[in-house]
Formats: C-alpha cells, sequence, structure tokens
C-alpha cells in the first residue's frame, strides 16, 4: 500500500511522540532532520513543455508516419489525457499561464512577446509581470525545492529584434538555475554555453541541438542535485517551432516522404530521442518512483511552414492561434512510477494549465496565499488514478480575430461538456456538446439559445475583472 507524503509525516510525528512518552528521556529531534524526512516525501517535478507540438504528433496520439517511441513507452508506463487544455492558441499566454496560474489576460498577456513597438500595439506590457506575489518556482522555491527552467522562455527578453533587454531574467521569478533562449541572461552559442543574451533564431547549429543542448543540461542538475532535496524542472524545448533547420543524419529515416515531412518528423523524431535519454537518466539514477514527469505542448501545430502540411491536431478543429480544440488542445502524458497508473487513457477528466500552479504546490505540501486568487483547480486526484471533474469554467480571449479564418472568435468559454465561441462583432455564434462532439463539426448554438445566453454571460462576467 502506498502512503502519501502527509500521512508518512503524521506517522512519524506520532512515532515520535511514542517514543518520548517512554520511560527514556529522548533528545528532541532537530529542525532541519524533520524538515528532510518532509522534503523526502515530496516528488521531483519535470514538466517538458514542447512548443507548437501539436495533439497528433505523437504515435500514442495516432500518427501513423512518425515514430515518437519514447513518448509512446512513457504514456505505455503512465497515463496520457485526452481533454488538457492550454489558455491561448500562442506561445506567451499559454505559458504565462503556467508559471501564474491565471489566465493571461489577467496580465495583459494577449500575444507573444515581441518587439517593444509591437507590444505596444497590442496593449501588453514587455515582459511578463514580476511583482505578482506567486509563481510556481517561486512557490516550489520557498518550499524547499531545487528550481531550474532549461529552454525556451519567452515571457520577455531574448536579444533585440523581438525582446526587450530591460526584462527580468528568468531567475528573477524563482529559479535557482536557468540556461534559456528567447529570455535574457545565460544561453547557448550553437551547442556551446553563452552567459549573455542574444537573437538566436539565425544559429544553425543551435536550431539543430537545441534539445540535445536543453536535455543535457536537464540531466546535469538533476545529477548534481540528487538525493539533496527535491527538485523542479521547467524544461521547454523548442521544437518543432520554426526555424526548422535539422541536419542530414536527422533527416535520414524520412528521405521518402515529402520537403514538409521530412523536415517536422525529423525535429520531431530528434526531440522525442533527447525526452528517452532524459527519461532513462532518471531511472539510471533510481529516481523512477520519487519523479513525476509530465509533457505537454504550449498550442496545437502552425498553420505555416513545414507544420502546415506535416503537423497533425488528429482531427481537431483549428490549428495554433485558433480558440478551436486544435489550438488549444494538446497532448498531456503523465509518468509516475508506481503511483500513476500505466497504459491508461482518460478522456473524461477536463485539464488546464492553470491548474498545475496549485497542484504542484499541493504536491510540495505547501500552501498559496489566501488572497491570490488561482483560476486553475487542485487536479492531484488524476496522481491517484482518479478521473477529475471540473468546477470552474476555462476561459479564452483572443483580441486579433479575423473573420474569414478559424481565428474568427473573440472570445470562447468552456463549463461541463459545453464549449461556446463568439463573435459580437460580426454577430457569430457556435456551439458544441465537446464529450459528444471533440472535433467541433456540429454548430448547435441555434437550438440552445439559452445555454448559449449563459456561456456568453459567464464570459462576460469574467471580462469584467480583466484589465483593459
Amino acid at each position: 500500500m502506498r502512503i502519501s507524503g502527509l500521512k508518512l509525516s503524521i506517522l512519524l510525528g506520532v512515532a515520535l511522540a511514542i517514543c518520548s512518552c517512554n520511560g527514556t528521556k529522548k533528545e528532541p529531534v532537530a529542525e532541519k532532520e524533520v524538515v528532510s524526512q518532509h522534503e523526502e516525501t515530496r516528488p521531483n517535478i519535470i514538466f517538458i513543455f514542447a512548443d507548437d507540438w501539436g495533439y497528433g504528433d505523437l504515435g500514442v496520439y495516432g500518427n501513423t508516419e512518425v515514430s515518437t517511441p519514447n513518448l509512446d513507452k512513457m504514456a505505455a508506463e503512465g497515463t496520457r489525457y485526452t481533454q488538457f487544455h492550454v489558455t491561448s492558441g500562442v506561445c506567451s499566454p499559454s505559458r504565462a499561464s503556467v508559471l501564474t496560474g491565471h489566465f493571461p489576460a489577467r496580465h495583459r498577456v494577449h500575444a507573444h512577446f515581441a518587439g517593444n513597438e509591437v507590444n505596444a500595439k497590442r496593449n501588453m506590457p514587455n515582459y511578463l509581470n514580476d511583482s505578482l506575489p506567486v509563481y510556481l518556482p517561486r512557490t516550489l522555491q520557498k518550499a524547499g525545492y531545487k528550481t531550474a527552467h532549461f529552454g525556451k522562455w519567452h515571457l520577455g527578453g531574448g536579444g533585440k529584434p523581438h525582446g526587450d533587454p530591460s526584462a527580468p531574467e528568468p531567475k528573477g521569478y524563482g529559479y535557482d538555475e536557468t540556461r534559456v533562449w528567447n529570455g535574457n541572461g545565460p544561453t547557448w552559442k550553437g551547442d556551446q554555453k553563452r552567459e549573455t543574451t542574444r537573437f538566436m533564431d539565425k544559429d544553425t547549429l543551435w536550431v539543430q541541438s537545441s534539445s540535445r543542448i536543453a536535455v543535457d543540461e536537464t540531466i546535469d542538475f538533476i545529477k548534481e542535485n540528487k538525493g539533496q532535496q527535491p527538485m523542479f524542472v521547467n524544461l521547454w524545448l523548442k521544437d518543432p517551432h520554426t526555424p526548422l533547420w535539422p541536419s542530414d543524419a536527422q533527416r535520414e529515416p524520412f528521405k521518402d516522404l515529402s520537403p514538409s515531412k521530412e523536415t517536422y518528423y525529423a525535429v520531431l523524431k530528434d526531440a522525442d530521442y533527447h525526452i528517452g535519454r532524459l527519461l532513462d537518466s532518471i531511472s539510471e539514477l533510481g529516481l523512477d518512483e520519487n519523479t513525476l514527469i509530465i509533457f505537454s505542448s504550449d498550442n496545437g501545430p502552425a498553420g505555416w511552414g513545414p507544420s502546415k502540411e506535416a503537423g497533425s491536431t488528429a482531427g481537431l478543429k483549428g490549428r495554433k492561434v485558433d480558440i478551436f480544440q486544435g489550438g488549444v488542445v494538446v497532448p498531456f502524458i503523465v509518468k509516475w512510477k508506481n503511483h500513476v497508473e500505466e497504459n491508461k487513457v482518460d478522456s473524461t477528466s477536463v485539464l488546464s494549465t492553470v491548474d498545475l500552479l496549485p497542484t504542484f504546490a499541493s504536491l510540495a505540501q505547501t500552501e498559496l496565499p489566501n488572497d491570490y486568487a488561482i483560476d486553475g483547480e487542485n487536479i492531484s486526484s488524476i496522481l491517484e488514478n482518479n478521473s477529475f471533474t471540473r468546477t470552474k469554467p476555462l476561459f479564452w480571449e483572443w483580441r486579433f480575430p479575423r473573420e474569414n479564418t478559424n481565428h474568427w472568435a473573440q472570445g470562447a468559454v468552456r463549463k461541463g461538456d459545453w464549449k461556446l465561441l463568439f463573435n459580437d462583432k460580426i454577430k457569430r455564434e457556435e456551439l458544441y456538446h465537446i464529450s459528444e462532439d471533440p472535433k467541433e463539426n456540429n454548430n448547435i448554438a441555434k437550438a440552445n439559445q439559452q445555454r448559449v445566453d449563459t456561456l456568453k454571460q459567464l464570459w462576460y462576467d469574467w471580462k469584467k475583472e480583466l484589465p483593459e
């Protein structure tokens, strides 16, 4: 029988109390020792966040053209979910939700962080608010975790012309160690470490090596900190985001396919290989049973470049930028040996990136401030192999709709099995019963106007809480 960390702490306390009542005088246990016992019950947490990796871009999610054996194995050794949502169809807003537990519009992160002039036109700041009382890494850091962020940042900074040089370094949000791109501070040049910020998108060697070098850094961090205190790592990959310049060796397995598929699948395959190296290292270090590993993606596959042909949503409507399912429903695989059930598919739990902060805080056995209103919910019940029943609605806001595309929706809300997308300016509404129609093929808004009005009012009430 598995005993949770909290129960184990209680049992240890009872045992100590019994000993102290035993005739023989016992010395009080040093505070440091109690903390050590407490920490040993809490898992390491590794969160792998890919970039533009579509729902259908893995074998285990139905792709038959590209092999992703390591992620497929991870799913076989854990549980995969079919209703995990990000909070935006694009990068920076989605990532902001991971750090804050908030929908991104609360912090005016409406699109990806770009140059300062572009940000101003979008009514955005130049970087994620760095004065909040709570961030995911800082929460875990304060709880005694050793924290790190390796790979993509894209929450401000990263070198001109697309990043503000004055943006805070990621360490300012609560990381002990960082090495990133699309952010300020230590980075790479090619596949070698560099200690200062630089613009990297024209660096061919870095593009080809990005998954390898970020995984290398993660493995080194785990080895260096094993056994000292619990660890939290955000491993945020570049792939398969453009630019995509795979090497000849990376392309070789896909030479018989179209140029777009050859390029895209070469990148997916390389990223999968290096994720496999990380999984093997964790196992070889004997950390499987106390390490929670999650794989996901920041949004759906792009609708341009090689991804336009090769990126897959497995039939879900829409792609990157869209707030239809294909843009905001992404892979979500969870592995935790002897905790999370193996080879399981959960198609009922409705999950979101805003849930990660309260869930990881719960695993770290730390409380969030009462006055910090989290938009997400604690979904740690899924780690005990129970389905999760969502009580809070999910909201999306897209301020840059284009009428004749799937980008037309200005807002969306999901409550229970129902999802509404709408644009008041063009008087368009689409309502879907997601459990019966996950591909959003059958718009039933006209036959359910009362439900449309109720969901839209939820969105309006939420909108009132947001900054302009």
